[in-house]
């Protein structure tokens, strides 16, 4: 990925790109412009939204089609709050990008755009690595060094892994969570460009795991207030970046969401800490929760 325009790149004035989310929104990513058009090819990249998905029956009536119009900004471009969504349809302003790092930053704040819509109904971006284990998702969450990556590339077949630092939680129009692997943004800013992840591969959720590094592996739900309260924290990690520059207003009403989902979401899927040690077989551990939960929501 580079953060300038190659002079032999002929990208067109309009491109669209698909994105399907389990809350039922399939999102469009259209350009205004040629460095916008770079930008969502860049996207597209990173969260593999060039990979068709078959819509089945219920996908086609249900689908509700939402788009973002990105334009690049001559000067800086601040945002005091979340663009607004009209008649499905959300225009993007973004800074001009020269560094690896500023266009990871432009990257990010589009999709943050589809991250917070999920967030208004219901869903929920968080810090933490997505991994699957027969058909269910479970989400490492922790604080940055506590061994997200580390844990997710030591698990055996039949698990899989799926995103190594962020997760979006969304809640489906049939009542269940489910989990999109979504992309490590903050790689791009050292210049590893050859990151993807593919965003479609939703799964359905069934624990979510606070890490903490110790002698011995060990599970344990978590009560309820303080599920709640690593919820709130592990989202906040995802937004602390953007967050720079808005209202006071705004953030305090972002913040009030997040706490009502993070409080949905732990009356509903189980949130245990999760004490891994560097050699242990710490999923044998998330297994135990696992098995009753794959029986009675799949």
């Amino acid at each position: 990925m580079s953060a300038r325009i190659p002079k032999h790149h002929k990208a067109k004035q309009k491109t669209t790109a698909e994105l399907k989310i389990a809350d039922g929104c399939v999102w469009q990513f259209c350009a205004e412009d040629e460095k916008a058009a770079l930008l969502i090819e860049q996207l597209e990249q990173a969260m593999q939204i060039s990979r068709r998905v078959e819509l089945t029956k219920a996908d086609i009536k249900n689908k509700k089609i939402k788009k973002i119009s990105v334009q690049v900004g001559p000067q800086e471009v601040k945002w005091t709050a979340m663009p607004i969504e009209r008649a499905d349809k959300i225009s993007c302003r973004v800074s001009p990008f020269t560094t690896p790092k500023k266009t990871a930053f432009r990257l990010m704040r589009i999709s943050q755009l589809v991250a917070h819509s999920s967030e208004i109904n219901g869903g929920l971006l968080v810090h933490g690595a997505l991994i699957q284990w027969k058909g269910l998702g479970v989400i490492l969450a922790g604080p940055g060094g506590v061994g997200k990556t580390t844990a997710s590339q030591r698990l055996p077949r039949p698990w899989r892994s799926l995103s190594d630092d962020t997760t979006l939680i969304v809640l489906s129009p049939d009542g269940f969570y489910w989990a999109h692997p979504w992309p490590t943004w903050s790689r791009f800013w050292q210049e590893d460009m050859d990151g993807s992840w593919d965003v479609q591969a939703a799964v359905k959720l069934g624990l979510i795991c606070m890490l903490s590094q110790e002698k011995r592996d060990r599970a344990f739900p978590l009560p309820i207030r303080q599920a709640i309260s690593e919820l709130v924290d592990i989202s906040g990690q995802t937004f602390a970046i953007l967050a720079n520059g808005m209202s006071k207003d705004a953030l305090r009403s972002l913040n009030l969401m997040r706490f009502e989902n993070a409080t949905a979401i732990s009356k509903k899927i189980p949130v245990c800490r999760l004490e891994i040690s560097r050699t242990g077989k710490f999923w044998k551990e998330i297994e135990e929760f696992l098995i009753p939960r794959r029986y009675s929501i799949i």
